[in-house]
């Protein structure tokens, strides 16, 4: 590109820039072109061929020159870690020199990497303290206690509508090629076995046709934690067999409806900035868990077996 564009004396050159993703990992340099105006340097998408205002970029390497030279070594990799933090200059000055000290154990001392994964682990307890409230006060049906939780961790790597229907297909096609092998008669072990790799083959056959038809979201279903998956179909194909289609759709359904809303918790800036900064929030949720535990009263959902005897 910088090439064709020299032809026509238009001056351009090749930039390494990284997307400014909170909680992004292994992140590598993309690169773009920039090309000069008159006045200023004008960065141009490649993909729409139009100006990139984007504010979420940032420009790394400006001079074209390459990011690692390595001399001896071969298979060298060079990664990115991001993690989006408020902080005062002060404060990350004392937490420089506070993380010399052995005694620092603050999560905020760790590698960016590593802060990375927590802020993603700290979100967990939100999603167990909106299963429970559903459970105990709403009296909505899931398959599995905390299967929707993990879900939702899922579709935060998937983004909602990608993970969503990622999710109906594998869990659907899964159904029916379980449905095949309860006719096989095999062990628990054999047979959950043989639905973890059936799994992994629906994933595939799934991402390599997202791909040729131009979804490229649909690459990331290969975040869907494989054994959960797995878990999923045997439970809701045991179901099926002994409660019947409608048990599954109800417990589905209840399960998808669960993670949604655990999803959109855990997307929330507010509540992934108080889970990763005070960690004492963890203490009121487990004090707040502690407390559903204990209730014993009516579900919503009981309201509505109880309706006939409000008419009387």
């Amino acid at each position: 590109m910088v090439a064709i564009l020299s032809l026509e004396n238009i001056h351009a050159r090749v930039v390494g820039a990284l997307q400014l993703e909170d909680g992004r990992r292994r992140q590598s340099i993309i690169s773009m072109v920039e090309i000069w105006d008159g006045s200023d340097w004008q960065l141009f998408n490649l993909d729409s061929g139009s100006i990139d205002a984007s504010k979420d970029l940032l420009i790394w390497n400006e001079k074209g020159t390459p990011l690692l030279e390595v001399v001896g070594g071969t298979n060298s990799q060079v990664s990115f870690s991001i993690i989006s933090q408020d902080i005062s200059p002060q404060q990350a000055t004392d937490e420089k020199i506070q993380a010399e000290s052995l005694l620092n154990f603050s999560i905020h001392s760790l590698p960016i990497e590593e802060q990375a994964m927590f802020k993603t682990i700290m979100l967990i307890p939100i999603g167990a303290l909106i299963v429970v409230m559903l459970r105990v006060l709403v009296g909505l049906k899931t398959s599995g206690t905390f299967m929707p939780v993990l879900i939702a961790v899922a579709f935060v790597q998937t983004q909602l509508v990608p993970g969503v229907v990622g999710f109906l297909l594998i869990v659907g096609t899964g159904l029916v090629i379980r449905s095949y092998l309860s006719r096989l008669n095999l062990l628990l072990v054999a047979r959950i076995s043989a639905v973890i790799i059936t799994v992994i083959l629906i994933i595939s056959v799934f991402t390599v046709v997202a791909f040729k038809i131009g979804l490229i979201e649909g690459l990331s279903i290969t975040f869907f934690p494989m054994i959960i998956l797995s878990w999923t179909i045997e439970r809701m194909s045991i179901l099926w067999e002994e409660e019947g289609a409608k048990q599954v759709i109800v417990q589905g359904g209840g399960s998808l409806l669960t993670a949604v809303l655990v999803y959109l918790a855990m997307t929330n800036e507010f509540v992934r900035h108080i889970t990763f900064n005070f960690i004492g929030i963890q203490l009121v949720i487990l004090a707040v868990i502690l407390m559903l535990g204990n209730y014993t009263g009516y579900r919503l959902s009981e309201l509505k077996r109880f309706k006939p005897l409000v008419k009387d």
